[in-house]
C-alpha cells in the first residue's frame, strides 16, 4: 500500500490534488503541503507534521515542485530517519497519473519507470509539431 504527499510552494499542491481528483474521484491516502499560504512558514514542521500522520506500515510517495526548493530540501532532510519515504521532485499530473495507476508493487521501481518515460517529461509542442510537418513532407 501506498499513500502520497503532494508538497509544494503556495497552492499548487491543493491544485494538482483537485486535478487528480477529477480524474480519479476523492482519494484516501492523498494529502497536501502548502507551504508559504496562511503563515505556514515553518517547512520544519510542516513535513514532520504530515509525516507523522501516515501510518507506519506503508510506503509514502512525496511529490515536491522544485528540486532544491525549501520544501524538497526539508524532505530530504527527513529521508534518513523515514525509511519508508520515496521523495520525487518535479511533480507534474501525468507523472501523478503514472504513478496512481501502476499495479507495481515495488515503489522504487515504480517511481524510476515513471520518471524515465518519455510521457512524463515536458515537450515543447513547436518542435513537436514542427517534426510531425517535416515527417509528412519525407512521403
Amino acid at each position: 500500500m501506498r499513500h502520497f504527499i503532494l508538497a509544494t510552494h503556495g497552492r499548487f499542491a491543493a491544485g494538482i490534488r483537485e486535478s487528480l481528483e477529477l480524474v480519479f474521484g476523492a482519494q484516501e491516502g492523498i494529502h497536501t503541503v502548502c507551504a508559504f499560504v496562511d503563515g505556514a512558514n515553518d517547512i520544519h514542521a510542516l513535513v514532520q507534521d504530515a509525516l507523522n500522520r501516515e501510518p507506519a506500515d506503508v510506503d509514502i510517495v512525496v511529490c515536491t515542485d522544485i528540486f532544491g526548493g525549501s520544501v524538497n530540501n526539508e524532505f530530504l532532510n527527513a529521508l534518513p530517519t523515514h525509511p519508508r519515504v520515496h521523495l520525487v521532485a518535479g511533480m507534474n499530473l501525468p507523472m501523478l497519473i503514472a504513478l496512481f495507476l501502476s499495479p507495481e508493487p515495488d515503489t522504487p521501481a515504480l517511481i524510476r519507470s515513471v520518471i524515465a518515460s518519455d510521457d512524463i517529461k515536458p515537450r515543447y509542442c513547436n518542435d513537436e509539431l514542427c517534426a510531425a510537418a517535416n515527417e509528412d513532407e519525407e512521403f
